[in-house]
């Protein structure tokens, strides 16, 4: 290891590095005498000496409780193991009774890490530490200790190994199922390679690990490498692992988050630590907040529950503040709150009332408070949330809700509302548009009073821009006095808005974090605009002429109404929404629903949104398709609303009549939570429960029909298409069409289809943002990519370039040949890396009809991937996912209309399986026939070699000497291929003379193979021998896993051995046979 490229390149640079940071080296070898025995994971001496040294309070009685505290945690899994663990270690959790010098009787807080002086802490960098394993042991690269505590694993790999990320993450992720109790302490697991790496909680799916992104010019680590430019590697260990950093992670910056009845680690994104500190300090130094703008899916919530922490923690001088986190709607007040519990603030206020918030805010003691901005508006200190209409339902006077085909389609005269504030007054203004002018017509006041003096309140707002900058300033100002706020957006800051972000909050955003960064960090997908959807324009012309006939007498200000409704009516007609309602149909199917996503529809209005649900459920009756939807808007009261009061008589009428139900608008309102939390569950049984058994499992609703609701702050990574048919406008449309950008499985990007126009909205959304956000950051437009396609094929076809045979006239030559081109492991690299780009492009392209000609390409470079993987069997790259290979097989079946490349979840054809194999290089050339045989023989003893030992070493001998004798021209291809021949026939007989001789377990064959090595012409009987004495404790359940067991098992065969062997020999012997058993 000390002089391979995995060490030169990764480890050693790493070591070094620690060891500048603070870090003192010690190789595995030499913890030897203060830990003899490899299940032990914690380092005891030292642990035990932080704990006197941080705790000089405790006597020794107690010193040793702790120790034990900390040390015996149990739990029914790693996951809550770990989250006791982090409790303990995080402090201000565990106290014990104390008797002090002077006599006085105290409970005395414990402290395992010392946070406020880093320097105090041992940090240790151990490299090749051994411990015991379920199936082997486990031998991470290093491991970091901090007080005798594992707090961090690093899985170095080569710069330039194969697939080094994801070898990195197998060892990882191997390592916590084969050695649990190492992880029970972990912190914070990362593989690096030189070039790469990344970073993630124990039990994070490998899609979830990180990068940590930051720039090339930090002096200080400029300094630690010599001016050396640094790597990702170097950026990774210097933001995380030095002493101070790893120590504000581990205090502040972990989370365990409640999600479906489970409880999952997460750690922060980059961007999230940047933010939450450069706020904290300008807190600090200048008492003043600002506006964080991280883009929308970017992990907002999390990073305002990471401040709020901060915010807490004593060591930061806020004197144990109030922390107001404030929306300005109902569903994301309730969104944020439960957030917040569920990452473990078990104090979360909300508040109900006005009167409610005002009694919260007195309280002395601090907490966190979560409400609406509406809260401080209500006249009526007593109003609660049943009378807070701020849900983004809609308007139940918005025209487009109460529009009706069966009456002239005159609208209700347009009302425009504004607030000021007059002195301590918030002022109400209603005015009316009479003869082309606004006239007002009612004003309301209500006096602002003072809800709290306290000089530490930190009023955390969600989404400002959406109440207006300007108003909530004077607003706050008004009601808080005092208060620090910091405002969190996912959409940049108008123009207009941006001298009242000088004025409020400071004059630069304190954090910024693009769409661009998001989406090349893997942090969100990028988002595809379908403009080649017809939108079913009005035929303006013939609708002009049309209307001049029949409406030409009428006034100006009276054809401008009748226009505006006959548009309306226009938008809402059924042959428009059928339609419409056709062509989302085809796409959702034939697009989305093929990768088992799901969609949402936003219409113009709750009227809008239930005549494509009827129109939608027409269809499907008539056998268009079989998709579940479901209505999801709010309703107001039955009294004013007459959609409501319909929505309620078919409700009474359904609880009257339960044999003969009539069918609702939409989703009742009670029902609406649980509807939009299953819409995030994938397709499948809807009977199956989760692990919990109190919640469902699968859903099958396809796409959610909406109007307002659930178009900010609802996340569902499932959504994977927008059907646009309301024209969105500003913030509005950017936080609308953030829905379904968040990450999901395999999920390459997703899909704005547009039926009202709003690329001319977008356009004019952005120019607002002075420039800050382009409009190819926000969409591009689907047909860019037909480009896009073109050049990754034209990329392909330029690297098969030097191939002599024909694609099209001689297909399986080129493929024999293209398959022996791409052997040198960079040439493979290369041909993987433009075989994704291919692929991708086509899926996102298809099913338009510029894909259809790359079809025989798409099947036939695929197909020598497919062919590549038999013949290169360790290149796990090779190795084709269950979701590519749903996805390509879908593109075939689905849009290429021909029988391509089939079983591409099956394991690369085996040499042991002969006939298999045969059939598999039958028309191979010799030259991949060589190359096949000779690397599946490879891998065939590599897998062998651990197993079944001295049955594969002699082949392994054999093999490495043919390879020698050809490469010195003493065998030709004709005798190399017959020598690899008689290896594989071998290689197939290995179990035949142990069944021969009555053995037919994988582990009495290799004993079987292993004793003829020793007894000559007497290895069966040693065999049985063998089996007899140790029949007890094999039969004992887990043995590999206990110790003593083993133990036993080792000193009974090196009796048996040791009449024919020495004693020393005998032992090595016995321990390799133990292990041959383990592994069988």
């Amino acid at each position: 290891m000390s002089s391979g490229p995995e060490f030169v390149t990764s480890e050693e640079p790493a070591l070094a590095l620690l060891q500048q940071l603070g870090y003192y080296h010690l190789p595995g070898a030499a913890l030897a005498a203060e830990r003899p025995d490899i299940t032990q994971v914690v380092l005891p001496q030292r642990l035990r000496a932080a704990i006197a040294r941080l705790n000089p309070l405790l006597d020794a009685t107690n010193q040793q409780k702790a120790f034990d505290q900390l040390t015996s945690v149990a739990a029914a899994s790693l996951m809550e193991t770990n989250q006791r663990v982090w409790e303990l270690l995080r402090g201000d959790t565990l106290t014990l009774k104390q008797t002090l010098a002077s006599g006085e009787v105290a409970f005395v807080p414990v402290r395992f890490l010392d946070y406020a002086t880093p320097a105090t802490n041992e940090f240790l960098a151990i490299s090749q530490l051994k411990f015991h394993g379920k199936h082997g042991n486990s031998i991470p690269d290093v491991v970091v200790y901090v007080n005798g505590l594992p707090l961090g694993v690093l899985e170095c790999k080569a710069s330039g190994a194969n697939n080094a990320w994801g070898s990195a993450y197998s060892d990882l992720e191997f390592y916590q199922r084969n050695s649990e109790r190492l992880f029970h302490y972990n912190q914070l697991c990362a593989g690096i390679w030189g070039i790469g790496a990344r970073y993630g909680a124990i039990g994070t799916p490998q899609p979830f690990y990180s990068h940590y992104r930051a720039p090339d010019d930090e002096p200080e680590l400029l300094a630690l490498l010599g001016g050396k430019i640094p790597t990702a590697q170097d950026k990774l260990l210097y933001y995380l692992f030095q002493p101070e950093r790893l120590l504000d992670l581990v205090r502040h910056f972990v989370l365990f988050e409640l999600d479906e009845g489970r409880i999952i680690k997460k750690l922060p994104r980059y961007q999230q630590v940047r933010a939450v500190n450069k706020t904290i300090a300008k807190l600090q130094a200048h008492q003043q907040g600002g506006v964080v703008w991280h883009t929308q899916g970017s992990g907002k919530s999390l990073t305002m529950a990471y401040l709020a922490r901060k915010l807490q923690a004593p060591e930061y001088g806020f004197d144990n503040p109030t922390v107001l986190v404030l929306t300005d709607r109902k569903d994301l007040d309730q969104q944020i709150t439960t957030t917040f519990q569920n990452v473990g603030f078990k104090s979360v206020q909300q508040a109900s009332s006005v009167r409610h918030l005002e009694r919260l805010l007195r309280n002395d003691y601090g907490g966190i408070i979560t409400t609406t901005l509406q809260k401080f508006q209500q006249a009526d200190k007593d109003a609660t949330d049943e009378t807070d209409t701020t849900n983004g339902a809609g308007n139940p006077t918005d025209p487009d809700d109460t529009f009706d085909d069966s009456i002239a389609p005159i609208l209700p005269r347009p009302v425009l509302t504004s607030q000021l504030i007059e002195g301590n007054n918030l002022v109400t203004i209603e005015k009316e548009l009479v003869a082309g002018k606004w006239v007002e017509v009612s004003r309301t006041e209500i006096e602002l009073v003072p809800l709290s003096k306290k000089q530490n309140i930190y009023v955390l707002v969600d989404e400002a821009h959406r109440s207006h900058y300007g108003f909530l300033a004077a607003f706050m100002r008004t009601v808080l006095p005092h208060a620090k706020f910091v405002a969190f957006t996912g959409t940049p800051i108008s123009k207009e808005d941006k001298s009242t972000l000088a004025e409020f909050y400071g004059d630069q955003y304190l954090d910024v974090y693009t769409i661009v960064e998001s989406v090349v960090d893997g942090a969100t997908v990028p988002l595809l605009y379908d403009a080649g959807i017809a939108r079913l324009d009005v035929k303006k012309a013939e609708l002009d002429a049309e209307f001049e006939v029949k409406f030409g007498h009428e006034s100006e200000e009276k054809k401008g109404k009748l226009k505006d409704a006959a548009l309306l009516k226009y938008q809402l007609s059924t042959e428009r929404v059928t339609e419409i309602a056709k062509h989302l149909l085809t796409h959702f199917r034939d697009k989305i629903y093929k990768d088992e996503y799901k969609a949402l529809l936003v219409c113009s209005g709750r009227r809008a949104a239930l005549q494509y649900q009827q129109v939608i459920e027409q269809l499907r009756q008539a056998g268009f398709h079989d998709f579940t939807t479901k209505v999801v808007v709010s309703m107001g009261s039955p009294k004013s609303d007459p959609l409501a009061e319909e929505q309620m008589e078919r409700l009474n009428w359904n609880k009257d009549n339960p044999h003969d139900p009539k069918p609702l608008l939409a989703t009742p309102a009670e029902e609406i939570k649980a509807v939009t939390e299953d819409f995030k569950l994938p397709f499948g049984n809807e009977a199956e429960l989760d692990q919990s058994g109190t919640r469902k499992k699968y859903d099958n609703t396809a796409i959610l029909i909406v109007s307002d609701m659930l178009l900010t702050g609802y996340d569902a990574p499932i959504a994977g298409c927008l059907y646009l048919d309301k024209p969105l406008k500003a913030h509005n449309l950017l936080q609308a069409i953030a829905r379904v950008n968040r990450t999901y499985k395999s999920k390459a990007a997703g899909y704005i289809v547009d039926y009202s126009g709003i690329t001319q909205h977008l356009i004019q959304a952005l120019e607002i943002f002075s420039g800050d956000v382009r409009p190819d950051d926000i969409l591009k437009n689907l047909n860019e990519e037909i480009p896009q396609l073109e050049l990754n094929h034209a990329k392909l076809l330029a690297f098969c370039k030097p191939l002599k045979a024909n694609k099209g006239y001689q297909r399986e030559g080129f493929i024999d040949e293209c398959i022996q081109f791409i052997e040198p492991l960079h040439r493979r690299d290369e041909f993987k890396a433009l075989l994704k780009s291919f692929n991708k492009s086509v899926n996102i392209v298809l099913p338009n009809q510029a894909a259809m000609k790359y079809q025989g390409d798409f099947k036939l470079f695929n197909e020598i991937k497919v062919r590549a993987r038999n013949t290169y069997p360790d290149d796990e790259e090779l190795k084709i996912s269950k979701d590519e290979s749903k996805m390509l097989q879908q593109l075939i079946n689905e849009h290429l209309l021909a029988a391509g490349v089939q079983n591409l979840l099956e394991e690369p054809v085996s040499i042991i399986d002969r006939e298999k194999f045969k059939q598999e290089i039958l028309n191979a050339s010799p030259g991949t026939k060589m190359l096949k045989m000779r690397n599946q023989l490879k891998h065939v003893i590599k897998l062998g070699m651990d197993r079944n030992p001295d049955f594969y070493k002699p082949l392994a001998q054999r093999l490495e000497e043919l390879l020698k004798e050809y490469e010195a021209q003493r065998l030709d291809q004709a005798q190399l291929l017959l020598a690899f021949s008689e290896l594989a026939d071998t290689v197939s007989n290995e179990n035949q003379e142990g069944n021969a001789e009555g053995f037919h377990t994988e582990s009495q064959i290799a004993v079987f193979n292993s004793m003829k090595t020793i007894f000559d012409g007497q290895a069966t009987a040693a065999t049985h021998e063998l089996f007899e004495l140790v029949s007890g404790e094999l039969e004992i359940v887990g043995w590999r896993d206990k110790g003593e067991v083993r133990n036993t098992i080792e000193s009974k065969i090196r009796k048996l051995l040791s009449a024919t062997m020495e004693r020393p020999a005998a032992k090595e012997k016995a321990k390799e046979l133990v292990e041959i058993l383990r592994k069988n």
